[in-house]
């Protein structure tokens, strides 16, 4: 360090004392000092005062991370932001501050203002919190980083208030598409989107979906319903198949409602339950059938077994018995003697043989056979002839039964049935004759099975037939139940039922079945539930038709009595109310609908009467009529011009103006009268409404979104312009007046950019803005008086305190030498004032200081406040100061002479030129320079004694005066005048702060009391 850099001195920024270094900050520009200063400084006020002016980012960001003040830091990544987001900043500076902030909150600000895009990418590359990155996703102005920010969010909440909140519509979608899993959308999160969500195509986008899961539940249900009739049905039938008696039917039809059940796809669990429970007592009815006859085979087994035993015991005989029988049925003799004998023989061993056992009526007919074959060899011996021609008969009716199966079946079923009773009579005498005709009975036995066929095809249609109106009773049993188990019934619907039931049960009891009969019974049951309520029904019905009897009566008198006012009307040639007429006739009309029904035996004529009453009045309505329909006709070519102007507005983006077209044309409309309603065909009036009100809708639904954006552009620039309010506001209170102005200039500019609002809104805005700015800016302009009434304000409250204690009367209070010590350490730490007013301060607060002294003196022994520590000090003072004086009077040269100003001037320039030719300061003048520095640490120390009270004080205050004054002559008039003044000693009025100027203006020391500087 240089000799010129030590005698520069220490900066005030740089002074061991507090305030003195925050006065230095507030003087000075310098960023270089701002920065050194808060990396350096041990104290949180001057590092707080030094933050808000350091633009250096590295010295910034070490502050943010490391600074052990929460104030500091937090002002630190304040000072990061602002300057990663102030549009006049370099690009590399705004991202280098981005980069050097931490703060989540902070981070996310920079990514949603900042105008440099490699700040707000260095900046959200250090975010990691979900929450900000939402908040990103959701505010931030350049979409691109709210894109990014939205890539990283995984969180539900997030993703859910991004799509409620999103500033950009994009993102609100595909938040929304996120959020919500299409396969099994979240009806109550769809609900919140669409009441809530800022972005219309959210909330438009979650109402679809509402709509399509309200259009898929309906089709479910109805599906449901659907599968729940088709499993009903099918159970319904299942119980049925335990009644059929064939046991391979019964598993036939299980199989195939079984294939059905199958072909349904997945049932409920309610009729999956049903459906087994009904198929397990199928099968368990089948099984049971299917045991029986298991039981009735085995026992046909073994009385087969023991039919064959007996068989086998009597096959002999009876093979001799058929033997004989043969022998005698195909006996032939040439005379009746022969004949006779042979018979006899026969007939002997016919006897011998051994009774047949076991089989009584076997024997018995064996030996009726024999005595009838024995009698039929007699008797066809006897009647041969005869016997010939009952062949023929035979023969011929056999011809005749083999056509008739190719004849048509009534006649050929009635002549069957005759001829089969003759042939079979000439067959049994043929037989009976012993001349059996067994090839025509093998004929007439395969005509016979060819009606056996037809018969057996017809009962199984019968069956069949039966089965089928066994089913339909049992679902007129079901239709009955349910309709008794309904809470509400029609009339005709309960008379229709009981119909049906009746038809029902009449087809039912022509069937002699068990089956039949029990679903009649239960048909019967409900239909005796059913049949009160149809009564009561009925009841109701015929009493409403009688109450509607009566209306029509009044209705029919009314078209009358108009009908006959008409007429006379047209008689006398007075003009009719025509209108009146129609409109009466038109409300005739529609109270007849209302009473239509009337009691049966007498609708008819009602009905009559009043038709023909009504048409006579429609018939003289008809002049009237054809001019409205004229009026109607003439309205439409008008609406028709006014829906083309409409819709050619549609497009038009000159809002007010259009709008009032619009309003004209709607009034317009309103006045064109009536217009002709079309028939059955096209209606050009609906069709002409629907393109009116089309346009109409067309163009103020674009106002709407039109207005819709412009008020949220308003609404936006309204929070710019109230959050820019609030903080002029803010800063119009502060006395930081350098930041304050810089901001409130930068805020006065960023007010311009802010777009439009509303007029009413905008000018109450700018008001409270102006008077905001120009508040601070008054107060800016008085900033030097409104800092010094602060301090005075501060100086006067610690000197109530002071004087407060004063006051106090009694024994000191406890802690009175702490609580001094620290009201005396804070008011010479305080920046002084150089003001009138500050001295009167000076004055009472040594006084009142003196007086808490004097008047509790024990109280401060061992303490700086201590007087006898204070009297010593004094004394070492005025001694050191002595000591000075006798050593300077002791070299001074002796008096010189008189000399003039112009003399002294030139001795003095004489002096400056020896010294400079050789090369530096004289021994004499560091002397004089060494004894102003001894002075003025003197004063300094004097200055920071406390108040003494006593003669003894003020005898060592006078001394010490004198003394300095003496020195500080003897300075003035020895030290060159080449050295600046840097040598003086300091002589302002010191106004009680421990050693700072208090800003007098005689340069000589000044004469205070002893102890001046508390």
């Amino acid at each position: 360090m240089g000799i010129i850099d030590k005698l520069k001195g220490t900066p005030k920024w740089k002074h061991q004392d507090l305030a003195v270094r925050l006065e230095g900050l507030k003087e000075t520009d310098d960023p270089a000092v701002f920065a050194e200063a808060l990396e350096t400084d041990t104290e949180a006020r001057v590092r707080r005062v030094a933050v808000g002016r350091v633009d250096d980012v590295a010295v910034l960001a070490q502050a943010a991370q490391n600074d052990a003040d929460e104030d500091v830091r937090d002002k630190a990544a304040e000072r990061l932001v602002s300057l990663a987001t102030d549009a006049g900043r370099d690009e590399a500076l705004a991202a280098s501050a981005a980069a050097g902030v931490s703060d989540q909150k902070k981070l996310s600000t920079i990514v949603k203002t900042s105008p440099h895009a490699s700040a707000r990418a260095a900046a959200l590359a250090r975010v990691t919190d979900t929450r900000a990155l939402g908040s990103i996703a959701r505010h931030a102005k350049d979409e691109t980083s709210a894109r990014a920010a939205f890539d990283r969010i995984a969180d539900r909440d997030e993703l859910t208030n991004v799509a409620l909140k999103s500033d950009h519509k994009d993102l609100a979608l595909a938040a929304f598409d996120r959020v919500i899993d299409a396969s099994a959308p979240d009806r109550a999160l769809l609900e919140t989107l669409e009441s809530r969500s800022q972005q219309k195509a959210v909330s438009k986008r979650a109402r679809t979906l509402m709509q399509h899961m309200d259009e898929a539940e309906a089709t479910r249900i109805k599906a449901a319903e659907e599968q729940a009739r088709r499993e009903q049905q099918i159970t319904d039938a299942i119980e049925q198949v335990a009644q059929i008696a064939d046991v391979a039917r019964a598993e036939t039809e299980l199989a195939r409602l079984t294939d059905v059940w199958t072909t349904l796809g997945a049932a409920s669990d309610a009729g999956a339950a049903r459906f087994a429970d009904v198929v397990s007592r199928a099968n368990s009815a089948i099984d049971a059938k299917r045991r029986d006859a298991a039981d009735k085979a085995l026992q046909a087994a073994r009385a087969a077994e023991e039919e064959v035993e007996l068989a086998r015991s009597r096959a002999e005989a009876v093979a001799t018995r058929e033997a004989l029988l043969t022998r005698v049925e195909t006996l032939v003799a040439d005379t009746p003697e022969h004949l006779k004998a042979q018979l006899n023989a026969i007939e002997e061993e016919w006897r011998s043989l051994a009774p047949l056992v076991g089989n009584g009526p076997e024997a018995s007919r064996l030996a009726e056979r024999f005595a009838v074959a024995v009698a039929a060899c007699r008797t066809r011996h006897e009647m041969g002839a005869e016997l010939d021609t009952t062949r023929a008969k035979l023969d011929a009716l056999v011809t005749e039964a083999e056509t008739l199966p190719a004849m048509e079946e009534t006649p050929a079923a009635d002549r069957w049935r005759t001829l089969v009773r003759e042939a079979r009579g000439l067959a049994t005498v043929l037989k009976n004759a012993g001349r059996p005709a067994d090839d025509l009975k093998t004929r007439l036995d395969a005509v016979a099975a060819v009606f056996a066929g037809r018969d057996a095809l017809v009962k199984e249609a019968a069956t069949k037939t039966l089965d089928e109106q066994l089913v339909k009773l049992q679902r007129m049993s079901d239709r009955a139940k349910r309709v008794a188990e309904a809470e509400q019934i029609t009339l005709r619907e309960g008379e229709r039922l009981m119909k049906d039931v009746r038809t029902a049960l009449d087809e039912a009891s022509a069937i002699d079945r068990k089956d039949f009969r029990e679903a009649a019974a239960t048909l019967t049951g409900w239909l005796e539930k059913v049949a009160p309520r149809v009564r009561d029904l009925r009841e109701m019905d015929d009493w409403r038709r009688f109450a509607n009897q009566q209306a029509q009566d009044r209705l029919i008198l009314e078209a009358e009595t108009l009908v006959a006012k008409l007429a006379l009307e047209e008689q006398h040639g007075q003009p009719s109310d025509l209108a009146a007429a129609s409109r009466k006739l038109r409300d005739l009309h529609g109270k007849w609908k209302l009473a239509a029904e009337a009691p049966r035996d007498q609708a008819q004529k009602l009905w009559e009467r009043f038709r023909t009453a009504t048409d006579l009045i429609r018939l003289r309505c008809e002049v009237y009529f054809k001019q409205v329909r004229e009026a109607r006709t003439a309205s439409l070519s008008t609406r028709t011009a006014l829906v083309e102007e409409a819709e050619s507005l549609v497009n038009s983006t000159d809002w007010v103006k259009t709008a009032t077209r619009f309003q004209e044309l709607q009034k317009a409309w309103q006045d064109a009268g009536p217009m002709l309603r079309g028939g059955d065909g096209p209606d050009p009036a609906r069709d002409l409404m629907k393109r009116f009100r089309a346009a109409s809708n067309a163009f103020f639904s674009r106002r709407r979104e039109d207005l819709t954006t412009r008020k949220k552009v308003w609404g936006d620039n309204q929070s710019k312009k109230e959050a820019l309010c609030a903080r002029a506001e803010e800063l119009a209170q502060s006395t930081d007046w350098d930041a304050a102005s810089a901001e409130m200039k930068k805020l006065q500019a960023e007010w311009k950019t802010v777009g439009p609002l509303r007029r009413a809104k905008s000018e109450a805005l700018w008001t409270r803005f102006r008077a905001a700015a120009d508040n601070f800016f008054e107060r800016y302009h008085h900033r030097h008086e409104i800092a010094l009434a602060g301090k005075i304000a501060e100086r006067e409250e610690w000197l109530a305190t002071l004087e407060g204690i004063a006051a106090t009367d009694g024994d000191a209070p406890e802690g009175l030498a702490e609580k001094i010590q620290t009201l005396r350490t804070t008011w010479n730490r305080a920046v002084p004032i150089p003001t009138a007013e500050f001295r009167a301060l000076v004055d009472r607060w040594q006084k009142t200081l003196a007086s808490v002294i004097a008047k509790w003196p024990d109280a401060f022994k061992g303490t700086d406040v201590d007087p006898a520590a204070a009297i010593t000090r004094m004394e070492k003072l005025v001694t050191r100061l002595e000591t000075l004086l006798e050593q300077l009077n002791e070299g001074a040269p002796e008096p010189k002479k008189a000399l003039s100003p112009t003399e002294l001037l030139a001795q003095k320039l004489r002096s400056a030129l020896a010294q400079n030719a050789m090369g530096g300061r004289s021994t004499d003048d560091s002397k004089w320079r060494s004894a102003a520095d001894t002075l003025k640490d003197a004063q300094a120390s004097w200055q920071r004694l406390p108040p003494v009270p006593g003669d003894q004080a003020a005898a060592l205050q006078t001394k010490f005066a004198g003394i300095a004054r003496k020195i500080g002559d003897l300075v003035r008039k020895n030290q060159p005048s080449h050295s600046g003044g840097g040598g003086k000693p300091s002589g302002g009025h010191q106004g009680g702060g421990g050693g700072h100027k208090g800003g007098g203006h005689d340069k000589r020391p000044q004469r205070t009391p002893a102890g001046a500087s508390a």
